[in-house]
């Protein structure tokens, strides 16, 4: 049974955070946590934070959008989606009102890093180039140091 307190979901006018289900590749739910961090996304196996597992950019995504229910294979709320390339996050939120808080919030961060990264003087101009950050970080490593020197690794989990 799942504790209701187990979710911590979190969301506020400028960030959010909170587990959610990802679909793998093979089509299996895993959870994970997530949480925004500035224009990214970021994922990790456990609100621990020891490993991050994934960064996306929010101005480089495409669609971000809600599921409808009719259109999920288990006929459930709480599905969204997140485009990256040639790649689509499936993601469930353990509610339609949570999927959709977290649809709003990405779109808003991914609008807020685009305005950014087309002003000449933006530091989001100068990492316009990070795609996705997909490495484990050790836990001693500052969760935001990839984020600050601009490194990226291009692959997905």
């Amino acid at each position: 049974m799942t504790d209701k307190n187990d979710y911590q979901f979190h969301i506020d006018e400028s960030a959010a955070s909170g587990y959610l289900y990802k679909k793998t590749r093979d089509g299996r739910l895993q959870k994970r946590w997530f949480e925004t961090n500035g224009v990214y996304l970021t994922y990790y196996k456990s609100k621990k934070m020891e490993k991050l597992l994934a960064a996306l950019s929010l101005p480089q995504v495409g669609e971000i959008k809600i599921i409808p229910p009719e259109q999920d294979p288990e006929r459930l709320e709480g599905l969204f989606t997140i485009e990256l390339n040639t790649r689509i996050y499936t993601l469930r939120a353990k509610s339609a009102s949570e999927a959709q808080s977290w649809v709003t919030m990405l779109t808003k961060l991914r609008q807020e890093g685009i305005k950014a990264a087309s002003t000449p003087q933006s530091p989001m101009a100068a990492s316009a180039t990070i795609n996705v950050v997909d490495h484990g970080r050790s836990s001693d490593a500052s969760k935001t140091e990839w984020i600050k020197s601009g490194k990226s690794c291009l692959g997905c989990c």
